[in-house]
């Protein structure tokens, strides 16, 4: 993925070691701090899932509790270590069905890597920030574990902070394949019965046949793993301290100072907490983390640690940040609990894995369906001192949207208790977006959200035979321009001439080519607001001197994408040298950017010779019927009235392209949030009867829903809340805080939207779904 660029990161983090000492070090002969460093350092090099392992495995390394016997005294002695490191393989288990299942779910992000940013991020602001660092040590200090890691001079050693945060930060997703399984099933199943009818509307949940025994510590020491906590903790005398629902339950209780009431009512939520998800369908992974991470160092615990109560100090501090970081908000700060913002001083562990779970976006890899289709944050600015903290996320390449940071922002002090103690002047969260990007954001977009019907079977074939012949003719034109001109032809050219042959004799790749060509001609048209329609359609056809340059580049582009996918999965691989049909090499597999103009032209060619091809075989491009519908919905908006006469194309075609494109994409999704109330938008010639006007619960609905769907448009097309001035508009903001007025206009959309659709020059009509 590639180097993180920001120097005050790395400078942060060097810091951190310089002021840390290891106990294994200055006490057991080892050098534990480098190493980890090392990693660390190599890392910020270059992040990668080889380069993040490493910091994983290190970091276990020390830390792992074993047999072995890690004092210098006992070094000359050799003894074989085959203790499975439990947690360790959770990691990597979640990384194998992160890097599996991804295409199976919508939504899915890096984590693996991500848990190594967390932890890095923490050791910074650790570093960086001493009110954070006193209230973390009085925290500890403050409780009746005494044992905690000391300096050779005795006094509280920051490893302390190390070996806390570092489980709670490397091991606060590992849980993430239960949400992953939850999520790819729920996908499955909607998938399945969405495509027989939108009414369908199914979800599943995980089950357990007995979550009781997942939720069980092995019980190895019968008494001495708890007796010792439960003489200092009258409360704790009620529970299972082999349960780890309960250990967290009475942890929070202690943290947060509950009365006897919700104590009860805390662990009676938790031991319930997995019937409550599958009740409600959802899954929260740090719930399951959390589980996962004391099951295994119970165990771990009991069968080699000398002093078994220090897991119910640092293991079950860090295991309870885990829970914490989804639960605390999404809970505790709701009824019956209402607790206010997480301050630092009743979790500092948690507080800080919700700060940075949140802000770590940097390099972070896309998995999911959704999540891949968008561009993503690529490098990182950040500003740490003891009185405020600055993020800047940097888009090389794409949209993130400023809306990303507002919002990133506002549900941090929506849960954290930021400028009481650590960082008196605030948080604040920056996206930068470079200028060049803007047409990569545009395209993206538009070849993200195809949706195009399928063309008729015959008419593929059809397509493909004079695709085929369309190529032949070029190849025949070109060949015989430069005879004529006196011009050398090419050992190419000249190949590519003699090879010259019917459809019907080409080899089953180059048939398969020319049909996938085909097939794509749709989807392309549809990217641009046209489909493909018979010549006695009333619409007027569209000409290739009709399509706008930008529509073209975007088209061509997507064109060489469709054509390396094909090559790649026919067997075709990346030569520098010359094209190499026997042996499947291209020199062409590369990005658009590095085509030649005359490799790039024939992608071009290509888009433009879509309506001849077309023309060939009896049909035309026309405008979708939803495009007409967003002509009339431009010729309102300007006008507050419908004139049946015109179309409305003119004036629409007056606008910036970037307005006509938001435009556009607001009409995709008033079809989207029309299917939520359980209508549709159809042709004149559906049997179903035209609804003329909707009840005004629908109307708010559907007005709130269009103004959200504007205002994310706009947002990740790089827009902010202004005066109007340059890329600002004063309309950005909720829908609570829109003046009347523009409520109103929103609202007037549909309550006209049904003679808009009933229009002659539009041709369709709202029904209720089946």
């Amino acid at each position: 993925m590639g180097e993180i660029k920001n120097d005050n990161l790395k400078s942060y983090i060097d810091e951190f070691f310089d002021d840390l000492e290891l106990y294994d070090d200055y006490n057991n002969g080892h050098n534990y701090k480098d190493l980890l460093k090392t990693g660390i350092d190599v890392f910020l090099d270059y992040e990668s899932d080889y380069t993040a392992n490493e910091i994983y495995q290190t970091f276990f390394m020390i830390y792992q509790i074993t047999p072995e016997d890690k004092s210098h005294a006992s070094s000359d002695k050799s003894k074989i270590i085959s203790e499975p490191n439990t947690l360790l393989d959770l990691v990597k288990i979640m990384k194998k069905y992160e890097d599996n299942t991804g295409e199976l779910i919508e939504r899915q992000r890096d984590h693996f890597i991500h848990s190594v940013n967390v932890f890095l991020l923490g050791l910074a602001i650790y570093a960086r920030n001493k009110n954070y660092r006193r209230i973390f040590k009085k925290y500890v200090k403050s409780s009746d574990y005494k044992k905690f890691y000391k300096t050779a001079d005795g006094e509280m050693s920051n490893e302390e902070f190390l070996y806390r945060w570092g489980i709670a930060s490397l091991f606060h997703d590992i849980g993430y394949p239960f949400e992953i399984i939850g999520k790819q099933l729920n996908k499955i199943i909607s998938d399945s019965v969405k495509s027989i009818s939108n009414n369908y509307d199914v979800d599943v949940g995980i089950d357990f046949k007995d979550f009781d025994e997942f939720n069980t510590i092995v019980k190895l020491q019968p008494y001495d793993f708890v007796d010792n906590y439960r003489s200092k903790n009258n409360r704790s005398k009620i529970l299972d301290l082999y349960k780890p629902t309960e250990i967290m339950a009475h942890k929070i209780t202690k943290d947060f100072n509950l009365s006897d009431d919700l104590f009860r009512e805390l662990v009676k939520r938790l031991n319930s907490f997995v019937y409550y998800m599958k009740e409600n369908n959802f899954i929260d992974h740090g719930f399951y983390s959390a589980i996962l991470v004391l099951n295994s160092y119970g165990k771990l615990i009991q069968k080699h640690a000398k002093n078994n109560d220090f897991f119910f100090y640092p293991i079950v501090d860090s295991a309870t940040a885990i829970l914490l970081h989804n639960y605390y908000n999404k809970t505790l700060q709701k009824d019956p609990f209402n607790l206010e913002l997480l301050a630092p001083e009743s979790n500092p562990i948690a507080f800080l894995l919700i700060l940075c779970d949140e802000l770590q976006e940097w390099n972070r890899q896309p998995f999911g369906i959704i999540d891949k289709k968008k561009f993503h944050v690529n490098d990182l600015i950040i500003e740490i001192d003891d009185r405020r903290m600055d993020v800047e996320y940097i888009l090389n390449n794409g949209s993130m949207g400023l809306g990303f940071s507002k919002d990133k922002e506002g549900f941090i002090n929506e849960v954290l208790d930021l400028q009481t103690t650590v960082f008196d002047k605030g948080l604040t969260v920056v996206t930068k977006i470079r200028p060049d990007v803007e047409d990569s954001i545009m395209r993206d977009m538009d070849i993200s959200e195809i949706q195009a019907p399928d063309v008729l079977i015959r008419n593929v074939e059809k397509l493909a035979i004079q695709t085929h012949e369309q190529y032949q003719n070029t190849i025949r034109a070109e060949y015989n321009k430069n005879k004529e001109q006196g011009i050398e032809i090419d050992e190419s050219l000249q190949k590519s001439y003699d090879n010259l042959i019917p459809f019907k004799d080409l080899t089953p790749s180059l048939k398969l080519a020319n049909i996938r060509q085909a097939r794509s001609i749709p989807k392309k048209l549809n990217m641009i607001g046209c489909e493909i329609a018979d010549k006695s359609d009333p619409r007027p056809a569209i000409l290739k001197e009709d399509f706008l340059e930008k529509e073209v580049l975007n088209l061509a582009i997507y064109e060489h994408k469709e054509w390396c996918d094909e090559k790649i999965g026919t067997g075709w691989t990346f030569t520098s040298g010359k094209k190499d049909v026997e042996n499947l090499k291209t020199p062409y597999l590369i990005p658009w950017e590095e085509l030649s103009d005359s490799v790039k032209q024939l992608d071009i060619d290509t888009i433009y010779n879509i309506p001849n091809l077309l023309d060939s075989i009896g049909l035309k491009v026309v405008r979708t019927r939803l495009r007409l519908l967003t002509f009339k919905m431009h010729e309102f908006y300007m006008n507050g009235v419908l004139d049946s006469k015109d179309d409305g194309q003119e004036e629409f075609n007056k606008l910036e392209e970037h307005v006509q494109y938001s435009n556009y994409k607001q009409a995709n999704f008033i079809v989207r949030i029309l299917k939520e109330r359980k209508y549709e938008i159809v042709p004149l010639d559906d049997k179903r009867p035209a609804i003329n006007q909707f009840n005004i619960h629908d109307i708010e609905h559907f007005a709130k829903r269009e103004h959200q769907g504007w205002y994310m448009l706009k947002i990740n097309l790089g827009w902010s809340y202004g005066s109007g001035e340059g890329n600002t508009n004063p309309n950005l903001v909720s829908w609570d805080e829109l003046s009347e007025d523009v409520k109103q206009k929103n609202r007037n959309t549909f309550i006209n939207l049904p003679a808009m659709c009933a229009d002659p020059n539009v041709g369709l009509k709202i029904v209720k779904s089946e």
